[in-house]
């Protein structure tokens, strides 16, 4: 569940969360978006990587040009094996001076702070005039969800608790340019990177989510319609027909 990514250091397997991460940025699709976004900030000298997780863009950014923040201890272990400068400290109160970097970047950051603008604010505030900070994050609200033998008006309730529960920002992401306009960016970019998954296990751990948020008492659940989850997700991993997509925006702007 995506909420482990709220608090990882309170979470059930906080390793295991860390892992997944690591996983994750092996995916084609996510390298693409990954990619894109260290390319905006070629220009820098100094780059923050704010929510750096296990530390996999430190390295692809390049140790010696970067510094890592996450709240969680967790992750700041697991980046300091592959990257020294990485310090515990959250996205809306970031320890640096203001105009301490030449670019700043968060990656499926803002979907989970409490206070996404504030966050912003603060990567902007660390950033040196002229320098650039970039978002990426994944657009909830192009979620497509197919699972074989499974009615549309299910899929939808899960759709829409995925989005809107799941997360606690899940329409963020297609608000990002508005956001870096309005605190102050300019020459603001957008591009769109599609993911696509054909494997239930792959999905953010979709097959349990209906008997999970149903236990929390939450999207009113019938036995009837677990049972139906349940016959789809298992055809899926017998006979495929399985689609679970949606698109990262990446996001950037640069400081006036």
């Amino acid at each position: 569940m995506s909420q482990t990514y709220d608090f990882v250091d309170a979470s059930k397997d906080p390793a295991g969360a860390a892992k997944w991460q690591e996983r994750m940025s092996t995916w084609r699709a996510v390298r693409a978006y990954k990619d894109h976004s260290y390319r905006l900030l070629d220009e820098a000298t100094l780059v923050l990587d704010v929510g750096c997780g296990p530390g996999v863009d430190l390295t692809r950014l390049g140790v010696g040009r970067t510094i890592g923040v996450d709240p969680s201890i967790t992750m700041c272990r697991r980046a300091r094996q592959a990257a020294t400068s990485v310090c515990q400290a959250t996205a809306e109160a970031l320890p640096f001076p203001s105009g301490a970097v030449d670019g700043c970047r968060a990656d499926r950051v803002l979907q989970h702070v409490a206070d996404p603008a504030t966050a912003i604010g603060e990567m902007i505030r660390v950033t040196r005039t002229g320098g650039v900070v970039v978002a990426a994050e994944p657009d909830q609200e192009s979620l497509v969800i197919a699972v074989p033998d499974v009615s549309t008006d299910l899929c939808d309730r899960v759709k829409a608790l995925r989005r809107d529960v799941g997360y606690r920002n899940g329409r963020l992401a297609s608000r990002l340019p508005e956001l870096f306009g309005r605190l102050g960016l300019s020459q603001i970019s957008v591009d769109a990177f599609p993911l696509v998954l054909t494997d239930p296990a792959d999905a953010f751990g979709l097959p349990s989510w209906p008997r999970l948020w149903r236990d929390a008492g939450v999207g009113q659940f019938t036995d009837t319609d677990l049972a139906e989850w349940d016959r789809g997700v298992r055809a899926a991993v017998r006979e495929g027909g399985f689609v679970y997509a949606f698109t990262f925006l990446v996001v950037a702007g640069r400081r006036c």
